[in-house]
C-alpha cells in the first residue's frame, strides 16, 4: 500500500534527531542533526553528529542552547550531506514524531538542490501508541523513564538521539512478546505542504480532503449503526495503521479528521481506560470509542445519511476543538 513499508525486511536501523530554529520546514532550518546506527540488538555500531550554521536567527536559544556564536563557523546542511546520506543509505530512520525530522531533512535537501537523505522512517511516537504502554504520556522523556534509559542533555540532538535509541530497543523487545509490527513510511508516498513544508502522506491527505457529500450525522450512538455523514478520529492508542481503511471509510461516506471538534462523531480506540491524547479528550467529551477491528467490520453496514447539494469542502470555523 502506498506510503506503507514491512520493518521486518529493512537492512537496519538508524535514530535520528534534529534540533531546529523553528518549527515550520519551509521557512526554518536545522540547527544541529544527529544519527545513531543501531543492529537488530539495539546495540549502537555508528554514530554521526554535527552542528549546522542555518545561516539565519537560531531561534528559541533558552530551548536548545544554540547560540549564533556557537554555530558561527560551522557547516552549512550542504556541506555534511553527503556523509548523512551514507550514514541513513539502505536503513529505516526512526524518530520521535519522526515527520517532524523527516521533513526538516527533506527541506533542506531541496534548499541545496539535492535529494532528500532518507528514503522510510518510523515514529516511535506511534509505534508506541500501539504498544499500549502504560505511561500517562508518550513523550520522549517519559518513555526513557518507563524504560531505564538515562537522559543525560534534553533537546541535544546526540543525545535524544542516543535516548531514544535505547527506547526503541525497549519498544522492540515489547512488540515482539505482543506480536506487534511498526508501520513503515516510504519517503515517496509522501508530499510537502506548500505553506508549511510538512510532509504529509498521500493516502490520508486524499481522504482528508475528500468532498463531504452528505450532512453531519452527529455522534455514534451506544451500539447504533454507522451513519453517512458521521466524522471518524483515530486515537494513537490503535493496533493497525489508519491508513489501512482510510479509502474503504471515505467510500463509505464517512469523513476523517485529524483531530476531536464539535463535528466528530466516534474515536477509534483499542485502549479504552488510556489517560493519554485524543483517548481520554475523547471519553471527557462523552464519544464512543469503538475498537479498530469492530469499526472494520461496522463499515460492512454503513446506514445511509442526508445527502447535501454538493460537494463541500470543509468548514474551517467548525474545525475548531470543543
Amino acid at each position: 500500500m502506498d506510503g506503507m513499508g514491512d520493518a521486518g525486511d529493512m537492512s537496519g536501523w538508524v535514530v535520528v534527531d534534529v534540533e531546529t530554529s523553528g518549527m515550520r520546514p519551509s521557512v526554518d532550518r536545522v540547527l544541529s542533526v544527529a544519527a545513531v546506527v543501531i543492529d537488530d540488538d539495539g546495540d549502537v555500531v555508528e554514530e554521526f553528529a554535527t552542528l549546522l550554521n542555518p545561516g539565519v536567527d537560531p531561534g528559541p536559544v533558552h530551548v536548545h542552547g544554540l547560540t549564533p556564536a556557537l554555530l558561527a563557523g560551522k557547516p552549512r546542511f550542504a556541506d555534511v550531506a553527503a556523509e548523512l546520506a551514507r550514514v541513513l543509505d539502505g536503513r529505516t530512520v526512526v524518530a520521535h514524531n519522526a515527520t517532524f525530522d523527516a521533513s526538516f531533512l527533506a527541506s533542506e535537501a531541496r534548499r541545496a538542490g539535492l535529494a532528500a537523505p532518507l528514503e522510510r522512517f518510523l515514529c516511535t511516537l506511534d509505534f508506541a501508541g500501539r504498544l499500549h504502554l502504560s505511561t500517562a504520556d508518550l513523550k520522549l522523556v517519559t518513555l526513557a523513564a518507563h524504560f531505564g534509559v538515562e537522559q543525560r542533555a534534553a533537546h541535544d540532538a546526540h543525545d535524544d538521539a542516543l535516548v531514544l535509541a535505547g527506547v526503541f530497543a525497549g519498544m522492540l523487545r515489547v512488540a515482539a512478546a505482543k506480536d506487534v509490527r511498526p508501520t513503515v513510511r516510504e519517503l515517496d508516498g509522501m508530499l510537502p505542504d506548500p505553506e508549511t513544508g510538512f510532509l504529509v502522506s498521500r493516502v490520508w491527505a486524499d481522504a482528508l480532503a475528500a468532498p463531504r457529500l452528505w450532512r453531519p450525522a452527529g455522534r455514534l450512538k451506544r451500539g447504533g449503526p454507522l451513519v453517512q455523514g458521521m466524522e471518524v478520529v483515530f486515537t494513537q492508542d490503535v493496533d493497525r495503521d489508519p491508513e489501512e481503511i482510510a479509502g474503504v471509510v471515505v467510500d463509505s461516506g464517512l469523513y476523517l479528521a485529524d483531530r476531536i471538534s464539535s463535528r466528530t462523531s466516534l474515536a477509534v480506540c483499542d485502549a479504552p481506560g488510556s489517560v493519554r491524547g485524543r483517548a481520554a479528550f475523547a471519553r471527557r467529551k462523552g464519544l464512543e470509542l469503538v475498537p479498530f477491528a469492530r469499526f472494520e467490520e461496522m463499515l460492512a453496514d454503513v446506514t445511509p445519511g442526508r445527502p447535501v447539494a454538493g460537494a463541500q469542502a470543509v468548514d474551517s470555523a467548525q474545525e475548531a476543538l470543543f
